[in-house]
């Protein structure tokens, strides 16, 4: 059997973004993500290189929980999420009609249709599979909890193709997901732009076909 593994936090990031952000601590979460305590969103956006910081956690841990996000407004949140990556917004889909201000670019979703859209992403999925520029991040800001269960689950995808035997890693990677709404194609295996990391990349909900390309020379 395979241990996948998830490295640590770097303690220089753990310093730098205490240090830009008075107050706050990151801490790790297991077995994978780090949450981030005493830092609202609210608050604007932050120095440069704490932004990087986080984004190196992100990549190496998973994600990032910034934890007691209260009253956060929509614009906030769009806003925040203008800081990672492209520095840009990209809207998935239909708006629901109980989004504040009807904002596109937030897709709301819960078990009650009357609060937002039902039945999304119940396979394990990638966000973003239907258009060419992979996502970046994926914001997610919970307004309620379940009060029973829940399920929403996350999976580390460079740890997951560390789990694989080396035969299956070569197979893999010479894979290619079509997505079933709009043909887009993506490889099955991509390398992380920030860690470096190869990493499984599929949408098991939105996966029409997968093409095995041919090995070099042969």
């Amino acid at each position: 059997m395979i241990t996948a593994k998830v490295p640590p936090l770097n303690p220089e990031h753990v310093g730098l973004i205490a240090s830009k952000f008075c107050g706050s601590r990151l801490e790790p979460l297991q077995p994978i993500g780090a949450a981030l305590y005493g830092f609202s969103l609210k608050q604007g956006s932050p120095d440069e290189s704490a932004l990087q910081a986080l984004e190196h956690v992100m990549a190496q841990r998973g994600f990032v929980v910034f934890k007691d996000q209260h009253d956060l407004s929509p614009e906030e949140l769009v806003k925040s999420c203008c800081w990672f990556g492209g520095k840009q917004v990209h809207s998935t889909h239909a708006v629901h009609p109980a989004t504040p201000n009807y904002n596109r670019d937030i897709f709301r979703v819960s078990n009650d249709s009357s609060h937002g859209i039902l039945g999304v992403g119940p396979q394990w999925h990638n966000d973003g599979s239907f258009v060419a520029g992979t996502f970046s991040h994926a914001a997610y800001h919970i307004i309620r909890v379940p009060e029973h269960g829940g399920g929403t689950e996350f999976a580390h995808q460079g740890a997951a193709y560390d789990a694989l035997p080396k035969e299956t890693q070569e197979y893999w990677e010479r894979l290619v997901s079509v997505n079933s709404n709009s043909g887009v194609l993506h490889p099955v295996v991509h390398t992380h732009p920030i860690s470096k990391r190869k990493s499984v990349w599929l949408h098991l909900g939105m996966t029409g076909a997968v093409i095995e390309r041919t090995p070099s020379g042969s």
